[in-house]
């Protein structure tokens, strides 16, 4: 990835959180401002990804916007990818003591884009037409999984810390063990868990 665009990136990924620095606990936070801070290892965006969340509907839904990267020592050379997505909670959170809430299910649909000159989003003349049906740089994710929830008294910029961990997969991998029936369960999942601070 060229540094000029990595550096693009992360800057339109701090602007949202520019205007939190400039607010007191009074004043009201900009539309762009974002509701928290979401850090994720693993599951399919990336071996760590970061970006701001945004809730809307009293936290049943959120959205998303990941950066995510794949060192060296995992992958033949670093990679780079942008993730936007959607988070849906659809069952109530359950209070489990004073300290700590329970959201029982969180279920999430993304799309993922690899920055990289190996991947594109389209396949070159030395292909048929339609012989992919897919894009190399484009991959759309899923996931389920739960969250627990705990709110930070006293602190001024920190809400609430929520932990969470997930099963994911992606359409590739989904439609490869459809046709291929040796592949299971396990082949096609993936794990992740990821801390998210909110404002």
């Amino acid at each position: 990835m060229k540094p000029r665009l990595l550096i693009l990136i992360l800057c339109l990924l701090s602007l949202p959180f520019y205007t939190l620095a400039q607010q007191d606990s009074t004043a009201i936070r900009k539309w762009y401002a974002p509701d928290a801070l979401t850090l994720q290892f693993a599951g399919n965006v990336g071996m760590f990804a970061f970006g701001p969340n945004y809730s809307f509907a009293q936290d049943k839904v959120n959205a998303e916007l990941l950066y995510g990267f794949v060192p060296k020592f995992d992958a033949e050379e670093v990679l780079h990818l942008l993730t936007i997505r959607g988070i849906y909670k659809p069952i109530k959170r359950v209070e489990l003591n004073e300290k700590y809430k329970l959201t029982p299910l969180r279920l999430n649909l993304g799309l993922s884009y690899y920055f990289r000159d190996q991947f594109s989003t389209s396949w070159d003349s030395s292909y048929p037409k339609n012989y992919y049906w897919w894009t190399s740089s484009l991959r759309v994710t899923g996931g389920l999984g739960a969250e627990l929830h705990r709110p930070i008294q006293g602190s001024k910029s920190i809400k609430q810390l929520t932990l969470y961990g997930e099963v994911g997969t992606y359409d590739l991998i989904v439609t490869s063990a459809v046709k291929d029936p040796t592949l299971t369960a396990w082949d096609i999942m993936s794990f992740a868990i990821g801390v998210r601070a909110g404002f």
